[in-house]
């Protein structure tokens, strides 16, 4: 019973961040006729990723990642109660600049010097 629980809150939380996160849907004050709608293309406003992770401790981990902003946040749900927290968050900007972080050997700038 509390898995199903589990799977129906996690659900229903997938869902509940979809709709926060997601563009508000297409308010429409009154029907519009199809030869009355622009024919330009726009690109899709939609700059959203979400990759679902189940973590060995049996949570949850969701991680949501702004390619429009450069941003990531990684949410845990808790399983039992489907209680949502918050873990971190990230602006990728700065990180995305940096030219190598733990790297080996040759490094990029090593690697600079030694071509003719």
């Amino acid at each position: 019973m509390n898995t199903w629980l589990g799977r129906i809150g996690f659900v229903v939380a997938i869902g509940g961040l979809f709709w926060l996160l997601s563009p508000p849907l297409a308010t429409m004050c009154g029907q519009t006729a199809y030869s009355q709608q622009e024919t330009v293309a726009r690109p899709l406003q939609n700059s959203l990723q979400v990759q679902s992770t189940l973590l060995p401790s049996g949570v949850q981990q969701l991680t949501v990642i702004d390619s429009q902003s450069k941003s990531l946040a990684v949410y845990h749900i808790e399983p039992t109660t489907g209680k949502i927290l918050l873990k971190s968050v990230r602006n990728l900007q700065w990180d995305l600049q940096m030219e190598h972080f733990n790297g080996q050997a040759p490094l990029p700038g090593e690697l600079r010097q030694v071509q003719p």
